[in-house]
């Protein structure tokens, strides 16, 4: 028999996804943070100087990336991890957090409703202002070398410690930036020539702009004046390069009405995770969570890489390891045989959306739902009972699916599509797959809400259902017919014949 205490292991996977998985409760604590990521190879074009653009989908691990750039440690980190030669040294680089969250540090952005109240029917000259002295603002505030030079003496005093000192309050000095604009960019230019001279870099992040207002439809502007501004000085500025994330349905052409949008197709990449990739973040934060369960891993040989760097132990990426660690600690089929379906890449297949991307998010919810729900029928009878490496059944996957889905369309309602509650009312006891007739007169019938911000991006049917299949959450058959991958179907209390019932 096995000497692991299961139950302490059982906790440890409970505890890979903190807050259910969500960035914002992923660890200040930056070795924490460093040892809980992964580094991707779609993460070698990122940080090339020519990619403006990062888009992806809730959940990818967009502000992951970008927390990351901003900890040297981090940087350093990710260029030796991927061996990235297209990034010019690192210590010729400066990096500072234009927009989103950096170690909760929030207070230094203007709140989402000064934006709103200030910016309400905002010219494109406005937002210009807005983003120009944002940039400014946190450029100012840094203690950088290259960023205090005499490029800043081009800016008038009276605008330079207002932004310095008083940066939250937009009210003090959008005015001021918008009516000295000339001068803003002629200092910009200047510290561009600065950088040239000196042979370094400035790159300006941005994350988390759909938290700019609180309405969707009111995102729109904002988005395309960055976006607009960024392609305008691309061609004039050689050394300030963006890295804007951005969620890919902020990007439709359609929703930013920004004709350019082809211009930064060049310049862009997706984040999507491959099964692999997903695997390896498992079982390096595993790993990485205590002795007991990496010596639960070793049980593999080769499964754990012994260097230790600063974002912690290494896992091989290689599928016939992983394939072995989940036999040992699931089972190989989801039942008594292959009918069943293989537990290895029934995970993964379970958890796809209708465009086959699956969030990291919700990979580590369903393992740590899983062992939640093992944990709390758990005895020492129960234990025994348990093959000896056993730490996991398929009935735990299968509910864990379901709770991952319902936390799936709980997170997307709350936060990013709001309209989505409504629909779901709508939605309950439909079987899917349906005739796309009848899933029209569903949203027909969808009493959407008259509340701001929770207004779908548009009350038309058909356009509600092209939506909903560029997010992933239906699919359109061969046949015609509506279909709902199962990461959605459970959350929105759809049916399927045949489908998972919940176990007991």
């Amino acid at each position: 028999m096995s000497n692991f205490n299961k139950k302490n292991l059982l906790q440890l996977i409970v505890d890979i996804a903190p807050g259910r998985g969500t960035a914002e409760h992923e660890s200040d604590d930056e070795a924490l943070f460093l040892k809980n990521f992964l580094p991707v190879p779609d993460y070698r074009r990122a940080l090339e100087p020519d990619i403006l653009l990062i888009l992806g989908g809730r959940g990818v691990g967009k502000t992951e990336l970008f927390r990351l750039l901003a900890i040297e440690t981090g940087r350093a980190t990710l260029v030796q991890n991927l061996e990235i030669r297209a990034l010019p040294s690192l210590d010729k680089t400066i990096w500072i957090a234009t927009f989103g969250r950096i170690r909760q540090q929030e207070k230094t952005f203007p709140t989402p409703e000064a934006i709103e109240a200030r910016m309400k029917n905002a010219s494109n000259i406005d937002w210009r202002a807005f983003w120009m002295g944002l940039m400014l603002g946190i450029m100012l505030r840094r203690s950088s070398e290259a960023l205090n030079t005499e490029w800043a003496a081009e800016i008038p005093l009276e605008i330079r410690e207002t932004l310095i000192h008083k940066l939250p309050l937009l009210s003090e000095w959008l005015p001021l930036v918008r009516q000295e604009i000339e001068k803003m960019s002629y200092a910009l230019d200047c510290l561009d020539e600065k950088l040239l001279e000196a042979d370094e870099w400035l790159f300006v992040t941005y994350d988390e702009l759909d938290r700019l207002v609180s309405s969707y439809s009111e995102l729109s502007a904002p988005i395309r004046e960055l976006l607009a501004f960024w392609l305008d000085k691309w061609r004039r500025w050689e050394r300030i390069r963006p890295k804007i994330f951005l969620r890919t349905d902020l990007f439709r052409e359609d929703f930013l009405g920004f004709p350019d949008a082809s211009k930064l197709r060049a310049h862009q990449i997706n984040l999507e995770w491959k099964p692999l990739w997903l695997y390896q973040l498992l079982f390096k934060r595993l790993a990485n969570s205590g002795s007991e369960m990496t010596e639960y891993l070793r049980m593999v040989p080769n499964l754990i890489n012994d260097s230790n760097t600063a974002i912690g132990i290494m896992t091989v990426a290689e599928e016939s390891l992983f394939q072995s660690i989940i036999e040992k600690m699931i089972g190989k089929f989801m039942g008594a045989n292959a009918r069943k379906g293989y537990t290895y890449s029934w995970i993964p297949n379970h958890l796809q959306d209708a465009g086959g991307r699956i969030a990291p998010r919700s990979f580590l919810k369903l393992f740590s739902l899983a062992a939640s729900r093992r944990l709390e029928k758990f005895n020492e009878q129960n234990e025994q009972s348990l093959p000896e490496t056993t730490l996991l059944q398929p009935s735990d996957l299968q509910g864990a699916l379901m709770d991952t889905s319902e936390d799936r369309i709980r997170e997307l309602a709350q936060e990013e599509y709001p309209w989505l509650e409504a629909l779901k009312t709508s939605l309950i006891g439909l079987e899917v797959p349906t005739a796309k007739a009848k899933f029209l007169e569903v949203l027909t019938a969808t009493q959407w809400s008259e509340q701001l911000g929770k207004l779908p991006p548009t009350s038309k049917p058909e356009e509600v259902l092209k939506y909903l299949l560029q997010l992933g959450i239906v699919e359109s058959r061969s046949d015609g017919r509506i279909n709902m991958p199962e990461i959605y179907l459970y959350g929105f209390e759809v049916k399927r014949r045949g489908g998972i019932k919940r176990p007991k």
